[in-house]
């Protein structure tokens, strides 16, 4: 008998396995810009809180907040008009844990944009042209056009020749620089970063109309998700700057830091919201 064919197989020294944090960015910009954009800073929270993240992406707004309320996402970077509708129909589903600081800033405005060449001087021109909004739950991309839209005729569907929804603010952006549109809706963070790096956006588009200020997108967390990971997270986020080669990656993706929410920073986006409704 062969006592060693007996013997157990050895066994192959498991790793731990490490823990996924699901996380996911609204898509104010396109989906490939989105993971561009991210991945980096991700790399330098992913260290800090022993955990892999998985970015993980969805078209809509919608989509987002059903993942974020149902658990099945861990924390997101959410629109402003996403998060207000979230804390309106599941409120409690989501914690505000840390905003971006944008250029000194923690607000944002909808910017009404049209080709470099149109005759439009503000919104009432555009009455009968074609328009893009971006998606239904966005403040700047449609939210708040909308709102100044009733202010002078009404609804956006009888006010435009055609509307059209492009899911992301660089888009919309570019649908207005290659004449798609007459004009857009969009999100000034995103349309200022690309004025300074894209020069044909700069030369072929310009702002007719900008919105008061509103609160930035926030990083939420779902409720979900325990409270030590919760305060992990947030801690992270709000000291990623003192890491020189995070503050490379902040930068990256347009933030100076994170800090956390004022308390009344979402007030007017709500009332704007809710006034629609």
């Amino acid at each position: 008998m062969d006592l060693a064919s007996s013997r157990p197989a050895p066994t192959a020294v498991q790793k731990p396995r490490t823990a996924v944090l699901r996380f996911s960015v609204a898509a104010m910009q396109s989906p490939q810009d989105t993971f561009a954009s991210y991945s980096r800073l991700f790399e330098r929270l992913e260290p800090k809180l022993e955990v892999r993240i998985e970015l993980v992406q969805r078209r809509t707004y919608q989509e987002v907040n059903e993942l974020l309320a149902s658990g099945q996402l861990d924390a997101a970077l959410v629109c402003t008009g996403g998060y207000v509708d979230l804390e309106r129909h599941q409120p409690g589903a989501v914690e505000v844990i840390a905003v971006p600081v944008v250029h000194g800033r923690t607000t944002y405005q909808s910017y009404v944009i049209v080709p470099a060449d149109s005759t439009a001087r503000e919104l009432s021109d555009l009455a009968g042209k074609r328009f893009a909004f971006t998606d239904d739950l966005s403040l700047s991309g449609f939210a708040y056009p909308s709102h100044l839209v009733r202010e002078l005729h009404g609804e956006a569907a009888t006010f435009f020749g055609s509307v059209t929804f492009t899911h992301s603010h660089d888009r919309s952006i570019e649908a207005v620089a290659k004449g798609v549109v007459d004009g857009a809706a969009v999100d000034s963070l995103v349309y200022d970063e690309l004025a300074r790096t894209s020069p044909h956006v700069r030369t072929m588009t310009r702002v007719i109309h900008r919105s008061p200020p509103y609160g930035v997108a926030p990083v939420v967390v779902s409720t979900r998700l325990r409270p030590e990971q919760r305060a992990a997270l947030r801690d992270a986020l709000l000291h990623l700057h003192d890491d020189p080669e995070a503050r490379v990656a902040l930068a990256l993706v347009g933030f100076d830091r994170f800090v956390p929410p004022e308390a009344d920073l979402y007030a007017a986006a709500s009332a704007l919201v809710v006034g629609r409704r």
